[in-house]
């Protein structure tokens, strides 16, 4: 089926066995007279001078990561071997991890690149002169391919520092606190910035930031203008995500596992409610004014699925929601199949104090509700309900002795009567087949 016109799609080469393309298909043009090559991914013919140049990228400039977002039309009619020549000034200065390029048609090619130290550059590769223009501030979509000289790499669940950089040049607090410092990527941030230990609170559970406890509602830090909260996700049993206290059982860090680590909270309720602890406790520590950003994924192990976000009471007036995009997870290496889509995104929300007296609480419980008790449903929901858990039919009769023992149709002695109304009202929903009454089911053409 073709694609509509101007339809953007994103496509990674290394998902395309980059590597294998590159280093060694290349050799092998260079040993035979060959000026095109043909890959599954794109049926066009490849331009050889293209792939060499991204081969001189790839190994001279120590290009990580190519992401082409196209049309259609091909990845050789985005960027050609002219355009990597025009952009090479741009790509000797500092390590490039990742170049994005987006068709806008007639209005050009749009092309960004990324630094390892978290610079970004967008220009027009249709423009002439062509230049490039630096990248600065933070959106509702955030994307961060580098981590800059922030933190380390080797703590598993950190962000990048950046996110954390360009939430405190945007809002410009004259104090700010991380409470669950985890590696210290925010101490750096912070001491880059021009923070000093007069304006800032840092804090972790681990014995090394202060052994912390966050779940305690009698915390003893002066009030801030703002606070970064990274906290533990939700960990199913089993599964393979970040745990922190207890070294030897996968920890990283104590030899014990700390009986207040929420990484370690296996029961959903349970963390739920430390969670929720944690914010409303983090939440009396904000001046009046001040904002709380809460950075939070979802977790998925088995079939089950777990959203922070959705599950949690918010304290305070929900001021924006971030998307940020996760690059490094351990699902961005795997391929799946149909079973599940790979979480590959978390939310950063920013929270704001506006009264220092009034907090706004949104609360979210978990309940369940056996609707063949309730008054409240429809007849027609409960008409379905009955025939679905029937194979989708019933005799009339059949049908009718269920109405009548349900709540909603104990008091109701013309049962017959409501179920031929509800037949002539709901036509798309339910049919007669002789004697049977049944739930009308699509045609699968």
């Amino acid at each position: 089926m073709e694609e509509p016109k101007g339809t953007e799609q994103t496509t990674i080469l290394t998902d395309f066995n980059f590597e294998n393309i590159i280093f060694k298909v290349i050799p092998y043009f260079l040993s035979h007279s060959l000026s095109s090559v043909k890959y599954a991914n794109n049926p066009k013919a490849v331009d050889r001078k293209f792939f060499c140049c991204l081969f001189l990228l790839q190994n001279l400039c120590n290009l990580e990561n190519i992401i082409f977002k196209v049309t259609l039309k091909g990845v050789i009619k985005m960027l050609n071997s002219r355009d990597l020549e025009t952009l090479s000034p741009y790509l000797s200065p500092e390590k490039v991890v990742n170049i994005e390029i987006k068709d806008y048609g007639r209005k050009g090619r749009e092309i960004m690149l990324e630094y390892q130290s978290g610079r970004k550059l967008v220009g027009n590769l249709d423009n002439n002169p062509f230049i490039m223009n630096e990248v600065k501030g933070i959106t509702s979509i955030a994307s961060y391919f580098a981590r800059g000289k922030y933190g380390s790499s080797t703590w598993r669940g950190n962000c990048s520092g950046l996110l954390i950089k360009d939430l405190l040049q945007f809002y410009k607090p004259d104090t700010f606190a991380d409470l669950a410092v985890g590696s210290g990527t925010s101490i750096e941030v912070a001491a880059d910035l021009g923070y000093t230990k007069a304006n800032t609170v840092f804090s972790d559970l681990n014995p090394q930031y202060g052994g912390v406890d966050l779940s305690d509602s009698h915390l003893d830090f002066p009030l801030m203008d703002f606070i970064f909260f990274h906290p533990p996700y939700y960990v199913f049993p089993g599964s393979s995500m970040p745990v922190y206290s207890g070294k030897e059982k996968g920890g990283m860090w104590g030899e014990e596992i700390h009986p207040r680590d929420g990484s370690r909270i296996s029961n959903p309720v349970e963390f739920k409610k430390w969670f929720d602890t944690c914010n409303a406790n983090i939440y009396k520590l904000l001046h009046n004014g001040g904002r709380l950003a809460i950075l939070m994924g979802d977790s998925r192990f088995k079939g089950k699925y777990y959203s922070m976000f959705k599950n949690m009471n918010l304290f305070g007036e929900l001021e924006q929601v971030i998307i940020k995009q996760q690059h490094n997870c351990i699902s961005s290496s795997k391929k799946y199949g149909n079973a599940f889509i790979p979480i590959q995104h978390e939310y950063l929300v920013v929270i704001k104090k506006n009264s220092p007296y009034i907090v706004p609480i949104t609360a979210v419980s978990f309940l369940q509700r056996d609707i063949r008790e309730s008054k409240v449903i429809t007849w027609a929901a409960l008409i379905a309900m009955v025939l679905e858990n029937n194979n989708g039919k019933m005799t009339a009769n059949e049908l009718v002795q269920v109405m009548q023992k349900h709540p909603k149709g104990k008091n109701n002695h013309h049962c017959d009567a409501k179920l031929r109304q509800q037949l002539q009202m709901y036509p798309k929903m339910f049919c007669r087949k002789g004697d049977q009454i049944c739930l009308v089911c699509p045609s699968k053409s």
